[in-house]
Parts: C-alpha cells; sequence; structure tokens
C-alpha cells in the first residue's frame, strides 16, 4: 500500500512525466528516430487474431494508430497517453481512415471496464512507470480472457555511454535504472499473465556529436531520471561530460546503446 508520501512523490513524478512529454509534442517525429525502429520491430509481434478492440498505450505522437488499425481491423481503436499535448498532436495527425479516440489518462490507473481489449499495444512507453506490479494488473484487468498485451521496453544496460562519461565527474544518477528481462518476466507472471513470446535485443544509435545523442533524448521528452537527487549540472560539469563522451567516439560516431525487450503475453482464457 502507497503511504501518502509515496502517494504524493507518484502525483509529482507524473505530472513531471506529463510535462516533458507535452513540451516535446512538436519536436517529437523530429527526432523519433530509435522510437521508429523500435515501433516498426514490435508490430512484426502482433498476433494474428481478430480484434475489436485495441489500446494504443503511450500512443505519443500516434505513430502505431495507422498501423495497428491496418493489421488489426478494430472497430474501436483507443489511444491512450498521459501527455495531453501529445494527444493533441496525435489527433492532428490522423487521416479519415482512422478515427480512434483519445484518452488522456494513467498507465497505472486505467479508466476502462473489465475485460475490454483483445490487444493492448505499447511501445516504449511502461518505462515511465512507477509500480510495475500496478501496471501488469491493470493490463490484466482491461483485456479480455485470451487477449494479448504487446509491448516493447527498456531494460537494464540501456544508455552505457553516458554512465561511463559522468562516471568520475558526479556520484548522481544521469540514467534510469531498468530492470532486467529476467525481473519483467517475473512480475508478469505474478500478475497472472502468459509469456508467449520475449526477446532482448541490443539495439546501437549513431550521432555526429555528444550533443546530439542528448539531444536525441530531449527532444522527444526522454531526458527525465528518475530520482530525488537535486544535484545540479553545472556548465563546468557539462563541458567535462561533453568531453568525456566524446572519447566514446567509435568508427560510425558517437553511440548511445539501447536494450529493449520486445515481449507479447496472453491473458488466460480461465
Amino acid at each position: 500500500m502507497q503511504t501518502p508520501n509515496d502517494s504524493e512523490h507518484a502525483f509529482h513524478y507524473k505530472r513531471q512525466v506529463a510535462q516533458r512529454f507535452d513540451r516535446a509534442a512538436l519536436t517529437y517525429d523530429a527526432y523519433a528516430d530509435f522510437q521508429r525502429i523500435v515501433l516498426d520491430r514490435l508490430l512484426t509481434f502482433l498476433p494474428s487474431v481478430d480484434a475489436n478492440t485495441v489500446l494504443d498505450l503511450g500512443t505519443g505522437t500516434g505513430q502505431a494508430l495507422s498501423k495497428l488499425v491496418q493489421t488489426l481491423s478494430p472497430s474501436l481503436p483507443i489511444a491512450l497517453d498521459l501527455s495531453f499535448q501529445m494527444l493533441e498532436k496525435a489527433r492532428s495527425q490522423q487521416g479519415n481512415d482512422v478515427k480512434p479516440s483519445f484518452v488522456c489518462a494513467d498507465a497505472e490507473r486505467l479508466p476502462f471496464a473489465d475485460n475490454t481489449f483483445d490487444v493492448i499495444f505499447s511501445s516504449l512507453a511502461m518505462q515511465w512507470c512507477l509500480n510495475t506490479a500496478a501496471l501488469f494488473s491493470e493490463l490484466y484487468r482491461t483485456t479480455k480472457p485470451g487477449g494479448f498485451a504487446v509491448f516493447s521496453t527498456l531494460c537494464e544496460g540501456s544508455m552505457p555511454e553516458i554512465d561511463a562519461a559522468w562516471k568520475g565527474i558526479d556520484q548522481a544518477p544521469h540514467v534510469n535504472q531498468y530492470p532486467n528481462l529476467n525481473t519483467l518476466l517475473d512480475a508478469v507472471i505474478q500478475c497472472h499473465w502468459r509469456p508467449v513470446n520475449t526477446q532482448l535485443v541490443t539495439l546501437p544509435m549513431w550521432f555526429e556529436s555528444p550533443e546530439g545523442a542528448i539531444h536525441s533524448l530531449k527532444k522527444v521528452g526522454a531526458s527525465l531520471v528518475v530520482t530525488n537527487n537535486k544535484n545540479t549540472v553545472t556548465p563546468t560539469k557539462w563541458k567535462a561530460f561533453i568531453n568525456q563522451y566524446e572519447q566514446l567516439r567509435e568508427a560510425k560516431g558517437i553511440p548511445l546503446r539501447y536494450q529493449v525487450a520486445f515481449v507479447v503475453l496472453q491473458k488466460p482464457y480461465s
């Protein structure tokens, strides 16, 4: 059970996340190269099923919506995001052939009835949730028996270059700590899901400069670090970090590697 302090922390954290993505709504698509790579790969994991009701959880600017409609042909696609501005951007970009409903809500407290969805799809959104048990319990509750949850999320070992560049400059965390795949699967099994398919993939991205790598995070709203540490990055520290990151340059450029889990879960019929 959450204490009042836990609840207050969760409220402020979720508000921070929403504000970050609100600010990134206009620049997201221009910088979301990594997100598009993951999304395209995750779409290949979709099951071949009739799906009347589909939820795109953490829809962002709605990049997945038309593809979900083409692949699953739902009569009721729903796009959900914590960021109102992301939803507005997604709404403005949909063609006449895609008419989803847009819902601004928290993935850990879904505003839907039990057994609503045939498929819940989510690409690179779940890592922003605080309570894994609450998340997967909500997904389970709102999925129909026999239905699926298809998602990608970041895992332990993501963005090691940023950690390495900051090492020795200060002791504050500059990258979020993500679970390893086994811990993630333990959590879904405890919430009664049946894993159907799981893959852990290393995806490297390359940039012309350290600043370009960091902008790839900031411009999509993904630079928030989950910590209570109030450590301030001064101009001197920032310059030192950039210099350290430059030392990690490889033949293809400045690296930024991600560990991405691709997971398909099914809710048992009984």
